[in-house]
């Protein structure tokens, strides 16, 4: 097992895990595969804190963070791809994700201190391997200084897998964007001392 900077060869074999469960449900797979990589692009920011565990040359799980008001350099990329989507409901979806994204970010990074560290992006694409990723990125956070790790999430994730791992929750809402009639679409925010 090796814990190491990500490396963007890798993004394949990342957005391969989470099409099926981060993609809307078009048929269109080339753009369900551009939707997810967005997502996960979003989430990384230009720092040193952009992790990947590999065994054997096999990625098993990613876990990228940032500070208060960090952001990325992957706006370029985003721009010219959503300019290059030709179908506009494609861009409307695209849009409305990273919207999203951007204000849940802005709501932790709200709750935050200098002192403290926002997981940004945590995947296991390999069973077993999401505690061992976060047990060394919390252990680098905790000797960078960082005092306390704060995340936030939904209803599309395992959210009692949050809870029984001793995360405190901070917020708990409903995001009007994404919810149906009589179907709240649930967030999250948690923290967790270092």
């Amino acid at each position: 097992m090796k814990l190491e900077e990500f490396d963007i060869k890798h993004m394949p074999a990342v957005v391969d895990r989470l099409v099926d469960l981060w993609s809307p449900p078009v048929d269109d797979m080339e753009f369900r595969r551009t939707y997810v990589e967005a997502i996960v692009r979003q989430n990384g920011a230009d720092n040193d804190m952009q992790f990947m565990l590999t065994e054997n040359g096999e990625l098993c799980s990613i876990a990228f963070a940032e500070r208060k008001g960090e952001h990325n350099s992957a706006e370029i990329w985003w721009q010219k791809t959503y300019d290059n989507l030709k179908n506009p409901d494609y861009q409307k979806m695209l849009w409305l994700s990273r919207s999203y994204l951007s204000m849940m970010d802005e709501k932790t990074f709200s709750y935050m201190t200098d002192e403290d560290v926002k997981l940004s992006l945590f995947v296991s694409t390999k069973s077993g391997y999401g505690k061992k990723i976060l047990d060394e990125a919390k252990n680098y956070y905790r000797e960078k200084g960082f005092k306390t790790m704060f995340l936030w999430t939904d209803c599309d994730c395992n959210v009692d897998w949050y809870i029984t791992h001793g995360y405190e929750l901070v917020e708990e809402g409903t995001y009007d964007g994404f919810s149906r009639p009589g179907e709240d679409y649930k967030i999250y925010v948690f923290k967790m001392a270092l």
